[in-house]
């Protein structure tokens, strides 16, 4: 018997249907929402939509309180490795499960959810999956917070499931709202070391010329933008024998169509910077709601080591930011130096399977675990 305050709820799952009619829902819903990520807008859901191979076949699962809908999101259907030869049904969340499809990573992933109502669509909808509503033996959550790891968790133990983490990564961030109320400058708030790397590298490319933090005034031109620092971005990366994000035509696809949907809204900033006529490199950024997602770049490195253009261009992008009264700079997931140096708070996302619990899955998890130990101990011996 269900527990009576679940009876007010209604879930479903149906196929995608026409994309142009779910984005009209989608948009009356974020209307009612003021807590979603740009990644849940439907500037990014409806782009990826719209760029899916004919191969994935999504499913929209929707929460209704009686008869208002207070809950949405997007399901694809697939297939996960269990013990490395054995494939099981997993269920992922505004993901598609497919890496070559899920390369323009999703990061602060959720259900878009009425003011409100978030955690009450989050727990049905979980344990709702977690019942076989959708028959599963995995359900995917890409990049989400902390708050949804745990009740991600408190969901799979009430449900007798459990929680198996993939990955985990930090979130650094700049407060630029806290720097602002502080009426300090960034530069207090940075340590003696980076602030030293900092002017050393700003007096070199001062010798170059002024310096131009330049953001794109028109879709034409943000496309232009994005095609240098790919080339940017894929000069380093190449260089390195690796093959750069841009190697797999579907992030470009999406990108390019992303930067038709939102840059006219306001949402996507698309940045050169340079010193005289020297690019030092670019930019490409999402703006959403007083908050910068510093999403992809493409520095252009030289020989001289004083030179650190990912220092340069991002506190040049802070400071632009601060400017604009924003009040977040999100490096988002990631390790490099450059975002722990510059910011002023960690945060951090997660990569989540909820897996019912069998022997199999229990025998994949202990592998896993004595792979990712053996791992460790050849990296640090």
């Amino acid at each position: 018997m269900l527990a009576p305050d679940r009876l007010i709820y209604t879930i479903t799952a149906s196929p995608l249907g026409d994309v142009e009619e779910l984005g009209s829902e989608w948009r009356a819903l974020e209307n009612l929402s003021t807590r979603h990520s740009f990644f849940l807008s439907w500037h990014w859901i409806g782009s990826w939509l719209k760029c899916l191979p004919p191969s994935v076949q999504p499913r929209i699962l929707r929460v209704k309180e009686r008869e208002r809908l207070i809950g949405l999101a997007v399901l694809c259907e697939g297939k996960t490795s269990l013990l490395r030869f054995l494939r099981m049904q997993q269920v992922a969340l505004n993901t598609t499960g497919d890496r070559r499809l899920d390369t323009i990573t999703m990061e602060y992933n959720g259900f878009l959810s009425m003011d409100g109502s978030q955690e009450a669509v989050e727990r049905e909808a979980l344990g709702w999956l977690l019942r076989g509503g959708i028959p599963n033996h995995s359900i995917r959550l890409n990049g989400v917070d902390e708050a949804l790891v745990a009740l991600a968790s408190s969901q799979a133990k009430t449900h007798r499931g459990q929680v198996q983490v993939m990955n985990t990564s930090p979130c650094p961030f700049v407060d630029l709202a806290g720097i602002r109320g502080s009426g300090k400058e960034y530069d207090a708030f940075l340590s003696r070391n980076t602030r030293q790397a900092l002017k050393r590298s700003l007096r070199h490319y001062e010798k170059l010329g002024p310096f131009d933090y330049h953001t794109a005034n028109t879709p034409a031109e943000a496309l232009e933008l994005f095609a240098a620092l790919e080339a940017a971005h894929q000069h380093y990366w190449r260089k390195r024998g690796k093959p750069g994000a841009f190697a797999n035509t579907f992030f470009r696809q999406f990108h390019t169509t992303l930067i038709n949907s939102a840059f006219t809204a306001g949402h996507v900033e698309l940045a050169r910077i340079s010193a005289g006529d020297n690019s030092i490199g670019y930019l490409y950024n999402f703006i959403w709601r007083d908050i910068v997602y510093a999403y992809q770049s493409g520095f252009i490195y030289t020989d001289d080591k004083t030179a650190r253009p990912g220092y340069v261009s991002h506190y040049l992008a802070i400071q632009n930011a601060l400017n604009g009264g924003k009040s977040v700079y999100d490096f988002m997931a990631g390790e490099a130096q450059h975002k722990f140096s510059l910011a002023t708070g960690i945060r951090k996302m997660a990569w989540l399977q909820l897996q019912r619990r069998s022997p199999l899955i229990t025998i994949d998890r202990l592998v896993r675990n004595l792979l990712r130990i053996l791992r460790k101990q050849r990296a640090h011996p």
